[in-house]
């Protein structure tokens, strides 16, 4: 098997720009990878500057030692955009130092070996500078070969380990901005202002340098205040740099981002060269960050929260990027597409033959529920062309409805042609709901509630002492709400991050614990202790934009197609009889993807329609619109209590390899899968019923179906299914007849 070697992100923390005169910088690597493998056909090298220095580098390195090398890899960057926009996370040092590592790995080295990482950092360091005419200070590259947390300065890279007090969040500043036009900026303003030059670089180094020392304090609350402090100073000298070199490194958002962040006790900067990219956020704990999550979003700055750090460097994977643009997929037999998902995901072959018999076994059954007497199959499928972040998936389905599948990949493929879905995520926060009922007691509710907001710290570490080992992963209690129902009814809140979870269990745990100590407090009496199923704090926002050409065909044009989705978009915002059948048809897409990977799609749906009526009226889930350009687009907020870890996704042999073909997936990053099938239908059903009407679009997936009930086998389904199209009587009892005849026929 060839090589399969990728290399993380990276996020400065401290120092950029005082690193180009000689001062440390502190860099992590971030949790996105530049993945580099052998080229194909349907996976063809990369023809840029960066992967041709890159292997011209190993090349001869690599034949110095007197071993031969092949062409180019291929290399994969998603999870470095967000829709098609670029994040500010490094890729072209990702993209250069994965190039190294494959070509190292492949002439029989392990990249992760210190003295193969020495050469690797070497090699991808000059190809990095040569690609780009030089003017970085190379930290991003070492960061990408060494992994972790490194402190960089004049060209030399030392590890460093974060203390457990801090923690990191990074948000998305809404613009992307050009590295070597900023630092060639930056750089000239030395020669046309030197001394303005030299007090902002002052202050960009004093700042570096406190950053530095508040790492090393014991004391965890003095050293938080200190780097703050830090952060503080460097965002001013940045300010002055700005100014003296014109270029706008602290744009609007980013001071919006920082000033909201301050304001709750959260230091923010932008990492890297600035001017609309990544922010980075310094907390003492995941909750501070958390917190901040919606407010950031409703003013349209994304935390995302999947993003973390540090990562590892240089490292050899044990399968490629899945791609999910499958040419005549549906073309193929049932055998035949097994053996093309294993070519897709990388996964072996034996592992996806399994699905061929990994039926849920009576014995696994009647551990699962009450009163087996059998079980129930549902056909599974894989939908196609979706691209998340610009990151590919092969999206498994269990679903009877025909057309849902097709249909969804469908809409996938024009959504991917321009661009692919954007996603991102709440913090898998879930509410764990105490209901208080005044009984015997005295005092009115208001005076009730004020005790337990007074109680509120105590309360959360009673929730957190239910589950440790949750604690540990970095979840736990992340807040207490309360609200008066009536004059004898409240109810409390605890909102619980679960992580990888759907966390039932561990909420409901939580809301048994806490109410004990709610009664001893308030003196009222605790009634249900259970989680809601509301789960508007774990939302997975998706979007998509889809050009007029994309959309054309069936006797209209583009600009017709998109007017008529966006009236048809409108239409279930008015009307709450087509809100209905409108997130129907996205739930069509919802639930095959939560039903397939082993989740609870009834907890799902009775989210999703609750959400729906959140403001009073029941409303469309997704809306779509054209925008200026004239291009459609479509929005989404779907609440996706969604996990990956207990329950069924590991009883269920079906359900857990259908994590496998998605890749493993975090809880969060399942969410946005959930949501882009969902939009995806909801999409592709808008465009049926706004040209062509949606029963020919059913026609052919309902006539084979019905072909199927009415006895036909093999070759006869097909023939069967056109006969029927052509008689325009989709039944089974003509269906019989004219099997009936094609068999006397034959």
């Amino acid at each position: 098997m060839s090589a399969v070697v990728s290399a993380p992100g990276k996020a400065f923390l401290i120092g950029e720009y005082a690193v180009l005169e000689g001062a440390a910088a502190i860099v992590t690597a971030a949790s996105v990878r530049a993945v580099a493998h052998t080229a194909s056909p349907e996976r063809p090298g990369a023809d840029t500057a960066v992967v041709r220095c890159a292997h011209a580098r190993a090349a001869a390195f690599l034949e110095a030692r007197g071993a031969g090398v092949g062409e180019a890899p291929a290399v994969e960057t998603g999870g470095f955009t967000l829709g098609q926009r670029k994040l500010g996370l490094g890729s072209s040092a990702a993209v250069v130092a994965a190039v190294v590592g494959y070509h190292l790995a492949e002439g029989g080295l392990d990249p992760a070996a210190p003295e193969v990482r020495e050469h690797a950092l070497a090699l991808a360091q000059a190809a990095h500078a040569e690609a780009q005419g030089g003017g970085g200070s190379g930290a991003d590259v070492a960061t990408a070969v060494l992994g972790g947390t490194i402190r960089f300065v004049e060209r030399r890279a030392e590890p460093i380990t974060l203390p457990p007090w801090i923690t990191l969040g990074f948000v998305d500043a809404g613009a992307p901005a050009v590295t070597r036009s900023f630092v060639a900026s930056v750089r000239a303003a030395a020669t046309t202002a030197p001394v303005a030059y030299k007090d902002a670089m002052a202050m960009l180094t004093d700042a570096a340098g406190q950053f530095a020392a508040a790492l090393d304090l014991a004391d965890s609350a003095a050293s938080f205040t200190a780097l703050r402090d830090a952060v503080v100073l460097h965002n001013r000298g940045l300010a002055t740099l700005a100014q003296v070199a014109s270029v706008p490194i602290l744009t609007p958002s980013i001071q919006a981002i920082i000033e909201l962040c301050a304001s709750a006790g959260v230091a923010a900067k932008p990492s890297g060269a600035g001017g609309g990219d990544l922010v980075v956020l310094f907390a003492p704990d995941r909750g501070a960050v958390d917190r901040l999550a919606e407010r950031l979003r409703k003013v349209g700055w994304p935390l995302l929260g999947d993003l973390r750090a540090p990562s590892a460097g240089l490292r050899v994977e044990e399968r490629m990027p899945t791609v999910s643009r499958l040419t005549g997929f549906f073309k193929l037999s049932v055998a035949e597409r097994r053996r093309a998902v294993a070519h897709a995901t990388g996964l072996p072959i034996e592992r996806i033959e399994e699905l061929a018999s990994a039926g849920l076994d009576e014995q696994r059954a009647n551990h699962m529920v009450e009163n087996v007497v059998g079980t129930f199959e549902l056909p599974l499928a894989v939908a196609t062309n979706f691209r998340i972040n610009g990151k590919d998936v092969l999206v498994p389905m269990c679903i009877e409805e025909a057309s849902v599948v097709a249909a969804a990949s469908n809409a996938a493929k024009m959504i991917r042609e321009c661009g692919g879905f954007a996603a991102h995520s709440d913090p898998p926060w879930m509410i764990a709901q105490v209901q208080l009922d005044r009984g015997a007691a005295t005092g009115d509710v208001d005076a009730m509630l004020a005790q337990v907001t007074a109680h509120q710290e105590e309360l959360l570490a009673l929730a957190d002492s239910a589950h440790p080992r949750l604690v540990g992963r970095g979840g736990g209690a992340r807040g207490i709400e309360s609200r008066r129902l009536a004059d004898d009814m409240a109810v409390v809140h605890v909102l619980v991050d679960c992580q990888d979870a759907m966390g039932a269990n561990l909420v409901n745990t939580v809301a048994e614990v806490v109410a004990v100590r709610l009664a001893a407090i308030t003196g009222w009496t605790p009634g249900l202790r259970i989680l809601s199923n509301l789960a508007d704090r774990r939302r997975a926002h998706v979007s998509a934009r889809v050009s007029p050409a994309a959309l054309a065909g069936k006797g209209f044009t583009g600009p017709e197609v998109v007017l008529r989705i966006a009236s048809a978009s409108r239409f279930a915002e008015l009307d709450p009889y087509r809100a209905a059948t409108h997130n129907k048809g996205i739930m069509n897409g919802v639930d095959a993807v939560v039903l397939a990977t082993g989740n609870d799609w009834r907890a799902i749906e009775a989210s999703a329609h609750a959400y729906a009526a959140r403001g009073g009226q029941y409303g469309p889930l997704a809306t779509w619109r054209a925008d200026d350009d004239g291009w459609l687009v479509g929005q989404m907020s779907l609440p996706a209590a969604v996990g990956v870890v207990g329950g069924a996704t590991q009883a269920h042999p079906v359900a857990r390899i259908a994590l496998e073909i998605l890749g493993m997936p975090s809880g969060t990053f399942l969410g946005q899968v959930i949501a882009a099938a969902g939009l995806a239908s909801n999409l592709a059903a808008l465009r049926a019923m706004a040209t062509e009407g949606i029963q020919r679009g059913h026609m052919s997936l309902h006539a084979r179906a019905v072909a199927l009930s009415a006895g036909a086998t093999g070759s006869e389904i097909e023939l069967l299914a056109e006969r029927l199209i052509a008689c325009g009587e989709i039944k089974v009892e003509r269906a019989c007849a004219l099997l009936a005849q094609l068999r006397s026929t034959c």
